[in-house]
């Protein structure tokens, strides 16, 4: 009897970039922003590296990724 195919969903690492250690698909011609935008993080409110180094808020429109980039997003936590 054959062996039921498995159609778990696996990214190909030399294809993609990381968010906060979260693998994902990488695609020509996505920025940063686009990125943040589609996994629901609000720009306004965070501040990001890429591949370690601070990435200014009003860079990441024009910041192209790359494969195997890594951005990293930060929360400020306020209170007291």
């Amino acid at each position: 009897m054959p062996t039921p195919l498995s159609f778990t969903a696996r990214i190909d690492n030399s294809r993609s970039v990381m968010l906060n250690e979260r693998p994902l698909p990488w695609r020509e011609g996505l920025s940063a922003a686009a990125l943040l935008a589609e996994n629901g993080q609000p720009e306004d409110r965070v501040a990001t590296a890429l591949n370690g180094e601070f990435l200014p808020r009003d860079a990441r429109a024009c910041t192209l990724l790359q494969p195997g980039d890594e951005l990293t997003v930060f929360r400020a936590i306020v209170g007291g």
